[in-house]
């Protein structure tokens, strides 16, 4: 029992390492690609009577990979693994066949394909790391798989159940008529 709690123990920080490394991920990818695209789209839009269209789009497509990539991390349930995914491959599909001021910046650095990258790896990281957490869900012990607070929880119960001033104070109930003449 106690290696089994160890072992899920063990388990259970790969996970919760592995979520965080995903969300590091996200962060560092879509946060300087928003950055980097409101600065150079500002000067762009300042300078030159372009479209806003890619602009526009490429901010909603990094923020909208950033916040289902959240959602794919705190939520841990496989619908929302691979919708980042959907968004980073149209972000790349918009910044690929657009030719803007702004944006040839991005693409001279390949900074609009990090977050695909990053997104498939983090698809594929998530489809295993989401199996291993629900697992872990059903385990007896989950989320602290500690055979002490299982034991104080156990104990506690029982203390509940049999407790001594509860099973007194019911004796004397019993006991008595319930009428104050008996005084």
């Amino acid at each position: 029992m106690k290696n089994n709690y160890f072992k899920n123990r063990k388990m259970l920080r790969r996970c919760e390492r592995i979520y965080k490394l995903i969300f590091r991920g996200y962060f560092i990818s879509c946060v300087p690609l928003s950055l980097i695209t409101l600065i150079y789209g500002s000067m762009a839009l300042a300078t030159v009577s372009s479209d806003i269209f890619r602009f526009t789009t490429t901010m909603i497509l990094s923020l909208a990979l950033f916040g289902t990539g959240l959602l794919s991390v705190y939520k841990k349930e496989k619908k929302f693994t691979y919708l980042p995914l959907l968004f980073a491959i149209i972000l790349s599909l918009v910044n690929s066949f657009d030719d803007m001021l702004f944006l040839n910046v991005l693409t001279m650095y390949y900074i609009d394909n990090i977050p695909v990258f990053i997104t498939v790896i983090s698809s594929v990281l998530l489809t295993f790391t989401h199996k291993k957490y629900h697992y872990l869900e059903q385990q007896d012990g989950f989320p602290y798989f500690n055979e002490r607070f299982e034991e104080n929880k156990n104990s506690l119960s029982d203390y509940n159940n049999n407790n001594p001033y509860q099973q007194t104070m019911e004796r004397y109930k019993k006991a008595s008529s319930g009428e104050m003449d008996d005084i």
